[in-house]
C-alpha cells in the first residue's frame, strides 16, 4: 500500500476523533442554569459539566429537604416540633439538624450569646418577615428577652435528641442555615462530577472552581441602598462562599424608622451599631453565614478593630457609605460603585 493510501485511510479516523473530542469538550462545558424558591428566598443555579443537570436536580431536592426539616415557619419541621415541646419533652432530630443546631450553640458560646438561635420568640413578635410586622411594646420585649438563652438548649448525643428547658422558648437557625445549605450544595454537586459553577441562596453565594475557559467567577456585592442589580464592589471567590448580612433586604419602616430582621439579643431590638451590611468570605459556608450575622450585630467599631483578625475575608459598609475591606481581600476585591456615593477606606 502506498503512503498516500495510508494517509487517505487515516484521515477519516482522525476526523472521527476530532468530532468525538469536540463533543466531549462541549459536554464538559455544558451550562445548566435554573431558579427555585426555597428557604424563603430565590435560589439560582449555574453548573457546568456533563452531569450538571443531575447536580442541579439533586441540589434542588436537598435544599427543599433541608427547609422541610429546619424551618421554624413550617409546622411539620423538626425545628417546629422542638419548639412546640419546649419545657416538656426531648425531640429526636435527624443527624444534620442535630449537628447544625449543636454547631449553632457552639457559636453562641463563642460569642457570649450575641449570636443566639434562641432569639426566635422575639423574631416572631417582631414579625419582620411576615405580612404584619410590628414594633412590640417594651414590656413584651423584656418578657421575651427572658426566654433567650442558648444554655437552655439541652443535647443528648446518644439519641440525637434535643430539649428546650423552658416553656415558651424556641430556636431559629435562619442565621446559619443558608450558609450550611451552600456547603451541602457544594458537596452534592462535586459528587455529581461538577468542577465548575456556583449557587446563590439569598445573600449567600457558593462557588466551585473557575469557569471552563479558566477565568474566575466574579460577583458584585450589593449596594445596600440600591436596587438588587446595583453593586459597589466586585469580588473573586474561587472555591469559597460569601455570606452577607444587612439591614436592607428584610425590613419595615414605622414613623420614619427602619426596623430590620437581625435582632440584638442584648436589647431585643434590631441591631443598630453603625453598619448597613457585612460580607464574609470563607471556605465554610455555615461559618461565613454565622460570622456575617454576628459581626453585623457587633457593629462598626468592633468590625474595624478586628478587620484582619479573623481567618476570613471581610467587606463592611457603614451608615456613612464608607466601605472597609480586609487585607486578605486586597487582590480579589475591586471597587465598582455604580452610584458614586461610596467611599473606599484604607485598612485602619
Amino acid at each position: 500500500m502506498t503512503k498516500k493510501k495510508w494517509v487517505a485511510l487515516a484521515l477519516p479516523v482522525l476526523g472521527i476523533a476530532l468530532v468525538v473530542g469536540a463533543l466531549e469538550l462541549a459536554s464538559a462545558n455544558r451550562l445548566v442554569t435554573g431558579t427555585s424558591f426555597v428557604m424563603d428566598t430565590v435560589v439560582q443555579y449555574s453548573f457546568y459539566g456533563k452531569h450538571a443537570q443531575k447536580a442541579k436536580d439533586a441540589v434542588a431536592r436537598e435544599l427543599s429537604a433541608i427547609e422541610s426539616r429546619m424551618s421554624m415557619h413550617l409546622e411539620d419541621s423538626e425545628i417546629s416540633e422542638l419548639n412546640r415541646n419546649a419545657g416538656k419533652n426531648s425531640v429526636q432530630l435527624s443527624e444534620d439538624t442535630y449537628e447544625l443546631l449543636s454547631r449553632s450553640i457552639e457559636y453562641a458560646g463563642q460569642t457570649d450569646g450575641i449570636f443566639d438561635v434562641t432569639i426566635a420568640p422575639l423574631a416572631v413578635a417582631w414579625g419582620v418577615t411576615s405580612d404584619h410586622p410590628q414594633v412590640p411594646g417594651q414590656d413584651r420585649i423584656e418578657a421575651l428577652l427572658a426566654l433567650v438563652d442558648y444554655q437552655d438548649v439541652q443535647f443528648d448525643p446518644d439519641s440525637l435528641s434535643v430539649r428546650l428547658a423552658r416553656e415558651g422558648q424556641a430556636v431559629d437557625v435562619g442565621g446559619i442555615a443558608k450558609g450550611y445549605a451552600c456547603d451541602v450544595a457544594r458537596r452534592i454537586a462535586q459528587e455529581c462530577g461538577v468542577k465548575s459553577g456556583y449557587l446563590s441562596i439569598g445573600g449567600n453565594i457558593m462557588v466551585i472552581g473557575e469557569k471552563p475557559d479558566k477565568t474566575p467567577f466574579k460577583f458584585g456585592i450589593r449596594d445596600p441602598r440600591g436596587t438588587p442589580n446595583q453593586y459597589f464592589g466586585i469580588v473573586t471567590i474561587p472555591d469559597l462562599t460569601i455570606a452577607t448580612s444587612g439591614d436592607y433586604e428584610r425590613f419595615f419602616e414605622q414613623d420614619g424608622v427602619r426596623y430590620h430582621h437581625i435582632l440584638d439579643p442584648r436589647t431585643g431590638y434590631p441591631a443598630q451599631n453603625g453598619l448597613m451590611s457585612v460580607s464574609v468570605i470563607a471556605p465554610d459556608g455555615a461559618y461565613a453565614d454565622f460570622m456575617s450575622t454576628w459581626l453585623f450585630i457587633m457593629g462598626r467599631e468592633f468590625v474595624l478593630e478586628n478587620l484582619d483578625r479573623f481567618d476570613c475575608g471581610l467587606v463592611a459598609v457603614d451608615l456613612e457609605n464608607r466601605v472597609y475591606v480586609s487585607e486578605s481581600l486586597k487582590d480579589s476585591f475591586l471597587p465598582a460603585d455604580q452610584t458614586g456615593v461610596y467611599q473606599f477606606e484604607e485598612t485602619p
